[in-house]
């Protein structure tokens, strides 16, 4: 034997009958070969021009499922079954035939039974006098190979299918910039076909009427400031994805807005070898942007011309108005002749009527100042005790009609404050008024004022009417509104009287609050911070630069 390589002795080529100078170059090239292929974890055989096998190694033994000697000496035919032992046959005599190497890949039953892919290689034998002598065959088990290049294949399927079947517009390019995959959304998109535009670079035909990058190519790149120089004005800014980057512009080759997102692909090794882009049509969402722009400007404008409105008409409302009431009171003074009780109801009747009037156009008027940011306050020294004499003079009467017991307590620490006399007043007369209104007869209104400790102003309205739902209390303080019209018909009113309250108690940088169940009554808490004659300017420029 040749030491333990599992290769034939000179003994084996002795036997055969073969020139002495053959016998000795096959051993001389064996002896060669057995070193070389000890540890080769392929299949190798020799074979001469019959097919017969003159040598082969271990790992061919292991395949075949013998030992050397009992394969040397013998042919396919005498090792394999018939359909193997001639597809072996053909192939060597195609290489002896043609004199030149030969490849076929089969799969083939192991000896242990395992079934395995191997990729054989058959060449020629020359002797130094270029005589052919026999077939050199080396065997390769490629299985693993084929089974991996299989699972690769369907990778790509499976990335294919993602890629394409994604309702997102994208598509992808390599480092080369070469486009490989552009799927069914980013044709429906672009209107350009897969199938005219993968294996080029030309993804700027897309989206630009000239060549130039697309953000892709500057990721594949990897050139920050190319990035930025191109899309800076887009609204560009860093994707989710590291290394990503997205932006929003307007194509007009496609006639669309595009939001694009594009992000690198990396290798094992965490280097750049293509790039994905995204595409998501905002065309839409920027229409409804720009429609809720031109709305708002539409009403910033319809607004400012109601106010402008108000205002003007302030004057030309005013005048017939107290012309009205000043001779309602000198009918009902008596001054130019005594009256019957008919005329008298009827002169109480125009009073009453104008001043409801005279009541809604100062509620549009403070309304149009609010809105304009025009409202200021009047802050001064005043007696509070005195304002609620006054109120109470003035709403008394009414509640007495309505059978509504008024009651007022005040703390006795309150006497002299520094505030807006006359928004005070105001927010006063709407809560009590409304107390009032909403107040069957038999009830009770209760109007508590007081100050705390830390110098804010507390007046609490409360009162024992219909109540208010929770839903309603949602809708309460806006303006013109009256939260049920079955209300609005059995009492009276514009739907401004809380709206005006609210803004009243914000300017002065107060807080209003409600409890309220139906049918168990309402308490109303306004709490204003009182400043003294030192801050009085300061509050009075936060007034004038809030605008309502």
């Amino acid at each position: 034997m040749l030491g333990n390589d599992n290769f034939s002795d000179v003994a084996s080529f002795e036997s055969m009958d073969i020139p002495d100078s053959v016998k000795r170059e096959l051993f001389q090239k064996t002896a060669l070969l057995s070193g070389l292929l000890r540890s080769v974890p392929d299949l190798v055989f020799f074979k001469d021009t019959d097919g017969v096998f003159l040598s082969c190694n271990e790992m061919f033994c292991r395949y075949v499922g013998k030992p050397v000697s009992e394969i040397v000496g013998k042919t396919s035919h005498d090792l394999f079954d018939r359909n193997r032992a001639d597809f072996f046959r053909s192939n060597d005599k195609r290489v002896l035939q043609s004199g030149h190497s030969y490849k076929s890949v089969e799969w083939i039953d192991h000896a242990d039974g395992k079934k395995v892919l191997l990729e054989t290689f058959k060449t020629p034998l020359f002797t130094e006098d270029h005589e052919l002598i026999g077939v050199v065959g080396v065997g390769r088990d490629i299985t693993e190979r084929k089974h991996a290049e299989i699972e690769l294949q369907e990778k790509k399927n499976e990335l294919f299918q993602i890629v394409n079947g994604s309702p997102i517009p994208a598509f992808v390019i390599n480092k080369n910039h070469d486009i490989i995959y552009w799927n069914k959304a980013c044709e429906n998109t672009t209107g350009i076909k897969a199938k005219d535009i993968i294996g080029t670079g030309n993804s700027w035909m897309a989206f630009y009427n000239q060549k130039r990058p697309v953000l892709a190519d500057l990721i594949v790149d990897n050139c920050l400031t190319d990035i930025e120089k191109a899309y800076g004005n887009k609204k560009l800014q860093p994707s989710f994805v590291e290394g990503g980057y997205q932006a929003e512009d307007y194509f007009e080759a496609i006639d669309k807005w595009i939001l694009f997102t594009a992000a690198p692909i990396r290798d094992h090794n965490n280097d750049i070898i293509g790039a994905i882009e995204t595409l998501q049509d905002t065309s839409i969402s920027k229409q409804a942007e720009q429609a809720v722009l031109d709305a708002k400007m539409l009403a910033e404008n319809t607004s400012r011309t109601k106010s402008e409105f108000l205002c003007n008409m302030n004057h030309e409302l005013r005048t017939p108005l107290n012309l009205i009431l000043g001779y309602a009171d000198l009918l009902l003074a008596e001054e130019t002749g005594e009256l019957n009780e008919e005329q008298k109801h009827f002169a109480e009747i125009i009073k009453f009527a104008g001043s409801r009037f005279l009541d809604l156009v100062d509620s549009l008027i403070y309304i149009a100042e609010i809105e304009e940011g025009k409202m200021e306050l009047d802050v001064d020294m005043f007696s509070l005790p005195n304002l609620m004499s006054d109120v109470q003079r003035m709403l008394s009467s009414h509640a007495l009609k309505k059978g509504v017991n008024l009651e007022f307590e005040i703390d006795p620490s309150v006497t002299v404050v520094y505030a807006d006399k006359s928004k005070i007043k105001t927010i006063l007369h709407h809560l009590i008024s409304n107390g009032i209104k909403f107040t069957p007869s038999g009830g009770s209104v209760l109007v508590n004022i007081r100050k705390s400790k830390n110098n804010e102003l507390h007046l609490t309205v409360a009162d024992s009417g219909i109540g208010i739902s929770e839903e309603d209390q949602k809708l309460l303080y806006n303006a013109f509104v009256q939260l049920d019209w079955s209300l609005n018909r059995k009492f009276e009113g514009s739907g401004l009287g809380l709206s005006i309250v609210k803004k009243f108690v914000e300017v002065q940088g107060g807080s209003i609050s409600l409890e309220s169940k139906p049918g168990e009554g309402s308490t109303f808490e306004v709490i204003l911070p009182l400043p003294s004659s030192e801050t009085s300017g300061i509050l009075g420029d936060i007034c004038n630069s809030t605008k309502y």
